[in-house]
């Protein structure tokens, strides 16, 4: 038991030693952060804007920046999702990165998404939506 133990307590020791000094020594190491690879325009200050639902009834959906890389190579995108009750309305911010023409992507949806579009922020981006006769809705948004 003893022959064994000992064995595998420097195996252990080993394993934890060796990652610490490769990290020190590793010629590729990045030790200073890197700003993400922007897609579109970034602002220094926040960009601000109202989304207002006119429909008669809840709207679901997000807002979407321009993708971006992050610092470990994956590409993504900032998302924020909604849900604005009949007459409700919410301000959202955002820094970019924005799309051509300082845009974002607007996207409604119930399980699926409805509509899109790429709108700009300078004012109120407004939803308008109405019951259709024969079921169902028509949902909608002024896109600037």
């Amino acid at each position: 038991m003893k022959g064994f133990l000992l064995p595998g307590i420097f195996a252990a020791l080993l394993f934890i030693a060796i990652p610490a000094c490769a990290q020190e020594s590793d010629p590729f190491l990045v030790t200073e952060p890197t700003k993400p690879s922007a897609g579109g325009e970034v602002t220094g200050t926040a960009e601000c804007f109202n989304l207002i639902n006119k429909a008669p009834y809840t709207v679901y959906g997000s807002i979407n920046t321009n993708y971006f890389t992050r610092d470990d190579g994956i590409k993504t995108r900032h998302k924020s999702n909604f849900r604005l009750e009949s007459a409700g309305a919410a301000e959202f911010c955002t820094f970019g990165p924005f799309f051509e023409g300082r845009k974002v992507e607007l996207v409604l949806r119930t399980l699926v998404p409805i509509f899109d579009c790429k709108t700009a922020i300078t004012g109120d981006i407004v939803i308008h939506g109405r019951r259709k006769e024969e079921g169902g809705t028509e949902t909608y948004a002024t896109c600037l």
